[in-house]
């Protein structure tokens, strides 16, 4: 349990850190540089994580979903990712301008190139993660993570007040997966450990790994698919100034569920893949995780929504208000789906990642159709709705394969989510009637000092009323009970 609150601890800290070095260079960027190059960076960013997809992320669940790990696994994943990145590089240079005829997007064909230049780190920091997941190594994950990324924003920075326009947002998104492996590398050196692993092929364990990785790739390229559909289908629809508005408005989402996310996933992981052998008590588990989880993230994310005319504003600076309402739908909708994510990473520790494919490609389906249909009947805030069903395909698409493995187990957990619900929006409804219900709220520290103190407080109250097992829970949590 000591060794547990010390990862949480790690894991705690290196979320801060991305989040406050994230959310401070936005600050910057967001002054400095256009809506059409926001959305610009978005259309990049969208085709990148799709390649990236190929590069590693596959080789990562499947190097710390094994059984028996050996170097040769390791030699093998580094030579196919290192291929697939030549791959990706190729096709970039010669179907970029392509897109960017078609999505009238000047800039788009070398921008994506550089990009995918830097993608040949995915695949050794994907190693190095697989590693220190399998030996519950997450404070030096965690510390690897918090450095990288302070690193990446730092440098962005520095290439936004250069002048670099959109390249400064790629940079901030990018470098964190190249200064990964060597930060990563650094502490196995420190550590006295083997720091160099060749790049080779072997038929044998490519096939060993190939099951796994053949279906969470496709869960993997689905998943980010979504967010790339989004892009192009708001570009052709909108244009660029637009897409630039739903990039501002993720920059208050993005960061803080990425982090968690991530961090997440490699803790409950490590959890479940302990019971793959029992898929009703893994899922069961799975449910009673997310439901702990839920306690803390949804009233997260419901403040954020609610404190999206103060935060927003202050984040990005004037010119951007038109991004507020578009940004707390996306917060509610994170809210709604983000602890069900751990669902999916139950279904990768039992060795079923078909599921997670299932579940990407039906929200993926759902938001396109609704998104088309929605544009064309021209109801507003398209975007938002769009966003918002890709995020309730995903929770039905959790469901669907939870209930039938867990039974009757699973109803307390989502009764327990229900009632942290009704907790959160209480909060929401008290914050909402003590700042926003006169004149335009202040946009100041101050205020949203007062706002987050609020809801600090609030938040517990109603849920000594609502869901008091809930709060005790957590608190004995805390405790290490």
């Amino acid at each position: 349990m000591a060794s547990f609150k010390l990862w949480i601890g790690a894991s705690a800290a290196d979320t801060i850190t991305r989040l406050a070095v994230q959310l401070g260079s936005t600050m910057v960027v967001a002054r400095l540089l256009t809506a059409e190059e926001f959305g610009l960076a978005s259309l990049v960013l969208g085709v990148t994580t799709i390649m990236s997809a190929f590069i590693g992320l596959p080789f990562e669940e499947s190097l710390a979903q094994r059984r028996k790990l050996y170097t040769t696994h390791l030699e093998t994943a580094l030579f196919v990712s290192a291929v697939l990145t030549v791959i990706c590089v190729g096709l970039s240079a010669l179907f970029g301008p392509v897109v960017e005829h078609f999505a009238k997007a000047p800039g788009f064909a070398v921008a994506l190139v550089i990009s995918s230049l830097l993608l040949f780190a995915q695949g050794p920091g994907s190693v190095a993660r697989a590693i220190a997941r399998r030996h519950r190594r997450f404070v030096d994950l965690s510390t690897s993570n918090a450095l990288s990324t302070v690193l990446a924003c730092a440098v962005a920075v520095l290439a936004a007040f250069a002048g670099w326009g959109v390249y400064a947002l790629l940079l901030q998104r990018l470098l964190p997966n190249v200064f990964y492996p060597v930060l990563a590398l650094g502490i196995l050196k420190w550590r006295g450990q083997r720091i160099w692993v060749p790049m080779r092929w072997h038929g044998v364990r490519f096939r060993e790994l190939f099951r796994f990785s053949w279906l969470h790739l496709a869960d993997v390229l689905a998943t980010n698919a979504g967010p790339a559909a989004l892009s192009f289908l708001i570009n052709g629809f909108f244009g660029q100034a637009i897409l630039g508005m739903l990039n501002i408005a993720l920059r208050i989402v993005d960061p803080l569920r990425s982090a968690l996310l991530s961090v997440g996933h490699n803790l409950v992981f490590s959890v479940l893949v302990r019971m793959q052998n029992d898929a009703r008590k893994l899922t069961t588990k799975a449910a009673e995780i997310s439901t702990g989880v839920a306690f803390v993230v949804v009233p997260a994310f419901v403040g954020l929504a609610v404190s999206s005319p103060v935060l927003l504003p202050m984040l990005v600076g004037p010119g951007w208000e038109s991004s507020i309402p578009l940004s707390q739908l996306l917060c509610l909708a994170v809210a709604f789906s983000f602890p069900f994510n751990f669902y999916f990473s139950g279904y990768s520790a039992l060795g079923r990642p078909e599921f997670g494919l299932f579940g990407s490609l039906f929200s993926l389906i759902a938001m396109v159709l609704i998104f088309v249909v929605a544009a064309k009947l021209g109801i507003p805030n398209v975007a938002g709705i769009a966003f918002v069903s890709y995020e309730v395909a995903k929770v039905i698409a959790a469901l669907i394969f939870a209930v039938p493995a867990s039974g009757r187990s699973l109803w307390p957990p989502l009764n327990q989510l229900l009632r942290i619900w009704i907790g959160a929006l209480i909060m929401a409804g008290v914050i909402q009637w003590l700042f926003f219900s006169g004149t335009p709220a202040q946009v100041s520290v101050v205020n949203l000092v007062a706002i987050v103190l609020c809801g600090v407080i609030v938040y517990p109250l109603a849920m000594l009323v609502v869901c008091r097992r809930c709060l005790m829970q957590f608190l004995q949590l805390m405790r290490g009970n």
